[in-house]
């Protein structure tokens, strides 16, 4: 069985990633990557947002269509970012519109979306080595659907070249 393996931050002891999964897999045609990142987050968001992760990542566990899953934070600056691969679109809506992950998308969105938080999405297809965090990260945030404290500021505008 798959297991989530935990990265501290050498650079900030408030900092880490969780991976389930090898990064260095090439992603396969078909596959599309999605990225949930939230910006602003006060200490009870944080809290909140932290434990519904922790059942969201046990669903993923044991989810076969899951290539790939990458949560990483930052306690300072209250900083959140999900980037999960999936073998195609159908599948992940699937995840997504269902069990533990429905639930925390129904109940605790506004988490995501009030306050001064600032939200990006985006689902794209993709092929070829996974991208670094921070290239995920700048994409995300250049591409990606935003939102202010709720407010749509941007819709989603993927490039149309493979990232």
């Amino acid at each position: 069985m798959r297991k989530w393996i935990k990265h501290q931050d050498p650079d900030n002891k408030y900092g880490a990633a969780f991976t389930l999964g090898d990064r260095s897999i090439s992603v396969p045609e078909g596959a599309v990557i999605s990225v949930t990142r939230g910006e602003q987050f006060n200490i009870p968001r944080l809290l909140i947002n932290g434990a519904i992760n922790q059942f969201i990542m046990k669903a993923m566990i044991r989810n076969e269509d899951l290539l790939f899953a990458e949560l990483t934070g930052q306690l300072q600056g209250g900083t959140g970012q999900t980037l999960t691969i999936w073998k195609d679109s159908k599948r992940m809506n699937r995840f997504r519109t269902s069990g533990s992950h429905n639930f925390a998308r129904k109940f605790f969105s506004w988490v995501f979306y009030s306050g001064s938080v600032q939200s990006y999405f985006l689902t794209w297809e993709y092929t070829g080595p996974i991208p670094s965090s921070e290239h995920i990260t700048s994409y995300v945030k250049t591409y990606g659907r935003h939102y202010d404290g709720g407010k749509l500021i941007k819709k989603a505008n993927p490039s149309k070249r493979n990232t």
